[in-house]
């Protein structure tokens, strides 16, 4: 097994280990620590069945279910992202050829799900690109007016401000109401701090913190976006052109990612999970008062 650094950046790539195998324990412990590290792991050219992707979440941490029932695959824990459609016409998994802006998972939860991979199976020939931006990098390199200002600072994360700006509920296969109904808005810190390394992260998540406590409305706007513009600099960014196999993990809790859309005449289907990750080893953004 190989670990090396991809991208110019925090990103890293593990390589000549198949994952169809079972990993012995040593390089199943040098995954976990360099995923820890870095948020955001890259496993290429895998040929995996849905039994052996819920082997390797596992191996990860604890695979968890999914709120949208109607993108369920085979084994419950797996997912289907794809603009693909059943024989009688219904959509085949969630968010079709859509593009999908800068945003973390589950940040709208008061305990968010913060593991997540996504293994391609059917990719389009273009598009599609989906990026990662470290929210680690950015907590690091953040200038000292904008460190100080976010320092202690609460946010509010809204379920029902993201879906404002999505696509109607026939396009993008969501049962809103009922996501509506189980997420209430919820605060989280705008900064955390990894257990047992003492690392800070940014957490952010444009379009869906809504304000900060205690801060007027168009100053904590000025603040989001200024935070938002430094995390998303492309000395930051991951970008990762998909191919066939390719299984790519990452951090919701130090990572925000996005996809480009692709055109509706190519066919992508990809398989998701989520993934409870250990506490003492990873972030789980903590519930503010």
């Amino acid at each position: 097994m190989r670990i090396e650094a991809i991208g110019g950046g925090f990103a890293r790539e593990v390589s000549e280990l198949p994952l169809w195998k079972t990993v012995g324990e040593t390089d199943a412990e040098a995954i976990r620590d360099t995923f820890r590290m870095s948020g955001v792991l890259v496993f290429r050219r895998q040929s995996l069945s849905e039994g052996e992707l819920l082997d390797f979440g596992k191996m990860i941490g604890k695979p968890d279910l999914y709120a949208e029932t109607s993108w369920l695959s085979t084994f419950p824990e797996v997912i289907l992202l794809s603009n693909l459609r059943h024989q009688n016409g219904d959509m085949l998994g969630g968010l079709a050829n859509k593009a999908l802006t800068w945003h973390t998972d589950q940040s709208y939860y008061a305990k968010p799900v913060t593991g997540c991979f996504l293994y391609g199976v059917e990719l389009p020939s273009e598009g599609g690109t989906t990026s990662w931006a470290s929210l680690y990098k950015a907590h690091e390199t953040m200038p000292p007016e904008l460190a100080k200002a976010v320092d202690g600072a609460i946010g509010t994360f809204s379920f029902a401000a993201r879906v404002g700006t999505a696509a109607p509920e026939k396009e993008d296969n969501h049962d809103r109401a009922k996501r509506l109904a189980e997420t209430p808005d919820v605060k989280h810190p705008l900064v955390n701090v990894e257990p047992g390394t003492g690392r800070k992260a940014l957490y952010i998540d444009p379009n869906t913190v809504t304000g900060i406590d205690g801060m007027p409305q168009d100053e904590a706007d000025d603040l989001l976006e200024r935070l938002f513009a430094h995390a998303t600099r492309p000395e930051h960014v991951y970008n990762h052109e998909w191919g066939p196999g390719d299984l790519v993990l990452w951090d919701n809790a130090t990572v925000l990612h996005k996809r480009e859309s692709f055109p509706e005449t190519s066919n992508r289907l990809v398989k998701r999970m989520i993934i409870n990750l250990d506490p003492s080893r990873h972030i789980i953004p903590p519930v503010a008062a």
